[in-house]
């Protein structure tokens, strides 16, 4: 029954953690920006508009961000009991979204982190439809659609143009999927330089715009930002992640198939994200992201590990997550 106790946490005590934690993080991002986090974005075809409304809306960026922030942090808490990908029933990717987003470092550049955090979030639900529930091209192909539309916004996600087609295979193996998956994933850039031919300019010149923005340096030092208790705050989260893939990796007969391709596509996911923090384009937009596959994978220690490991390392995630976000007030 412990146990279940931080396995079942209410909704209501996640819910009130996360709305902390996203009210927290929004008002010390607007008031108190910290080092890096101002870096603008390098211009790509789709977030320069971003960036360019920004300019027009600056206190509704940051609104549309929490809100989004909010938003995005239940969905993805629900994804587990929807889907069945915990062998016991768990909310714990509520907290767990909300700090991996907010609470380390948020980017300056609201509009364009808040719709490519959305961006990963819808097209890893898609993806997680299509596996678990559909089986249908239709859930595939939205789910491809989502994250070749990324890299139109942050030019570092341009990595998945090539590790997708890859990565699919780990949870659609036939040449239909895969076929399906390439079209769907670049269909955006497709898109995009067309309109950008029709406009008079080169077909290509949209490609070369984002091979270019992928390798443009943004002057964003990671642990230049960071703080001690930051990395403090980092230190716990790879401890989390890396528990979850040792169980994922070890612990065989306590997912199902479907579950189990779930957690190991999310895996290989994190792995594609986190390259691109050394991506000479990266900024802090990356946190928004990357807090898509932690938020899916962190949750199974819950359900797999020692109650008394499990919850001390909850504490420490909120105590360091919160005393990040007073330490860079100062």
């Amino acid at each position: 029954m412990a146990r279940r106790k931080i396995v079942q946490h209410r909704i209501l005590d996640l819910s009130a953690t996360l709305f902390v934690i996203v009210l927290i993080a929004t008002l010390r991002s607007a008031l108190f920006p910290v080092g890096d986090e101002a870096i603008a974005n390098i211009a790509t075809p789709v977030g320069s508009l971003l960036q360019s409304l920004q300019q027009r809306i600056p206190t509704l960026s940051i609104f549309v961000w929490g809100v989004l922030l909010m938003f995005a942090g239940l969905d993805a808490g629900r994804y587990g009991p929807k889907f069945s990908l915990y062998p016991a029933y768990t909310l714990m990717a509520i907290p767990v979204f909300g700090i991996v987003a907010g609470a380390v470092m948020v980017s300056g550049e609201y509009l364009l982190s808040a719709a490519a955090m959305m961006l990963m979030l819808l097209g890893t639900k898609y993806l997680l439809r299509c596996i678990m529930r559909t089986d249908s091209y239709n859930d595939l192909s939205l789910a491809m659609l989502c994250y070749g539309t990324l890299p139109l916004l942050f030019a570092p996600a341009a990595l998945l143009y090539a590790a997708l087609p890859v990565l699919v295979l780990v949870v659609r193996s036939t040449w239909r999927d895969w076929v399906v998956s390439v079209a769907s994933l670049l269909f955006p850039l497709l898109s995009v330089s067309y309109w950008s031919w029709c406009a008079g300019n080169g077909f290509l010149s949209t490609g070369k715009q984002l091979y270019t923005s992928m390798l443009t340096p943004s002057e964003f030092g990671f642990f230049s930002t960071l703080n001690i208790v930051g990395i403090a705050l980092l230190g716990i989260i790879i401890v989390m992640v890396l528990c979850a893939v040792s169980l994922i990796i070890s612990d065989r007969h306590s997912l199902k198939v479907k579950s189990r391709a779930v957690m190991k596509y999310n895996a290989f996911m994190l792995l594609v994200t986190l390259a691109m923090f050394f991506m000479p384009s990266c900024t802090p937009t990356l946190f928004a992201i990357v807090a898509t596959p932690v938020a899916i994978l962190t949750p199974l220690i819950f359900v797999r590990m020692g109650m008394g490991f499990t919850e001390s390392l909850y504490r420490f995630l909120l105590l360091a997550a919160a005393a990040n976000m007073v330490v860079m007030c100062l």
